[in-house]
């Protein structure tokens, strides 16, 4: 018995079954069986969004190129220095590494700077300090500022990192962690284990403290 149009036969069923790869949903779409050669606009897009580093974007490029997936005019060492345009913009001084010109990078990545519209996050560990801005609406990825390596985490290096990037002329608001933010308030010196930067009593002065009036 021949099946009608739009039904399928036991035997195209069973072969579905015992694919395990085959799902339905993900079935392709394009008409021809011929590979897409992929462009340079294909592959920018490509290695955004899977977030890739420049060797990790020219591996995978030249993965490509060798299985003959990219067109002739694709060029595989472009990311070598992607960063090429931004280097005039970042300078190092004092042992930091921090961007100039803010201003500028965003220009060059076509955004329309506004200081209101981002959020500067500080994250430190036991030898770095990292300095990136956030959109406070998260439609662009973060941009780094200043980074600090083999820097000891106190004031002076929170004030030196947030002079280098002129937090003074755009006025930012801060966000990180509890001990950031306590850090540059100048509170960690004052007592280091029950640090608080809510209230302006003395940590150590247990008689008059506030926790101790609740």
């Amino acid at each position: 018995m021949t099946p009608s149009d739009g039904e399928s036969s036991d035997e195209d069923v069973g072969q579905a079954n015992n694919n395990k790869d085959y799902d339905p949903t993900f079935a392709g779409t394009c008409s021809s069986n011929e590979p897409h050669l992929h462009t340079q606009g294909d592959l920018n897009d490509i290695f955004c969004d899977l977030n890739l580093s420049k060797k990790q974007a020219e591996r995978l490029g030249s993965k490509l190129k060798s299985w003959n997936l990219l067109r002739q005019d694709a060029n595989v060492c472009l990311y070598r220095g992607r960063h090429e345009e931004f280097k005039e913009f970042f300078s190092q001084e004092d042992g930091v590494m921090f961007c100039n010109d803010v201003c500028s990078v965003m220009e060059v990545l076509g955004r329309e700077y506004n200081p209101d519209q981002w959020r500067l996050f500080i994250d430190s560990s036991k030898v770095t300090l990292k300095v990136v801005l956030l959109h406070n609406g998260n439609r662009f990825p973060s941009v780094p500022l200043a980074h600090a390596a083999n820097m000891k985490e106190n004031y002076g290096s929170m004030r030196l990192l947030l002079g280098k990037i002129k937090y003074g002329e755009f006025k930012w608001k801060l966000c990180g962690d509890l001990k950031v933010l306590a850090l540059i308030l100048g509170t960690q010196h004052g007592y280091t284990k029950y640090c608080c930067f809510l209230c302006e009593s003395d940590g150590r002065d247990k008689k008059n403290h506030f926790v101790n009036k609740l």
